[in-house]
């Protein structure tokens, strides 16, 4: 069960909303996509991915605009898989991608999940302090995982019962 809507403040600036994706966020979505992950993602693979699992993605606006998203998906039985997640590049470092996470955690353990696995670029040392922060561990070496060749690592965290 996702909520529609939750609000919260971040330090630097007014009330955002963490909320569930509506077909009509793709434009901003591969917009923020393009420039926080350099990839250009066709309009059909987001409508794909919350077809999957409509609670696993989740945006973040402020000011009716969207500054962040995480999409993810139920991979296999008991395991979640974060797809991507995006903080636009101005607004880093300030909670918004600590949040998507913990509500993404948060709708995974509702949904019975026992573990969230990831994977992020070799070239990406400031993704891997966030996600090491959020209690994931390295599991291995992906070669050449990404579309322009670059090596990635996959992360996993196990999600304990409260």
């Amino acid at each position: 069960m996702s909520s529609a809507k939750r609000e919260g403040t971040f330090e630097e600036f007014p009330a955002y909303v963490v909320r569930d994706f509506q077909p009509e966020d793709v434009a901003e979505l591969k917009a923020l996509t393009h420039t926080a992950l350099g990839e250009d993602y066709p309009r059909s693979l987001f409508l794909d991915i919350h077809g999957w699992w409509p609670e696993g993605f989740i945006v973040t606006s402020w000011r009716d605009e969207v500054i962040a998203f995480i999409a993810g998906l139920v991979s296999s039985p008991g395991k979640a898989r974060i797809l991507m997640l995006a903080v636009r590049e101005d607004l880093r470092s300030r909670g918004i991608g600590t949040a998507l996470m913990k509500e993404f955690t948060r709708r995974c353990r509702l949904r019975g999940l026992r573990s969230i696995e990831l994977e992020v670029r070799n070239s990406n040392p400031r993704a891997m302090e966030f996600y090491k922060r959020l209690g994931y561990t390295v599991r291995y070496l992906l070669p050449r995982f990404y579309t322009d060749g670059e090596d990635g690592y996959k992360l996993w965290r196990p999600l304990p019962k409260e």
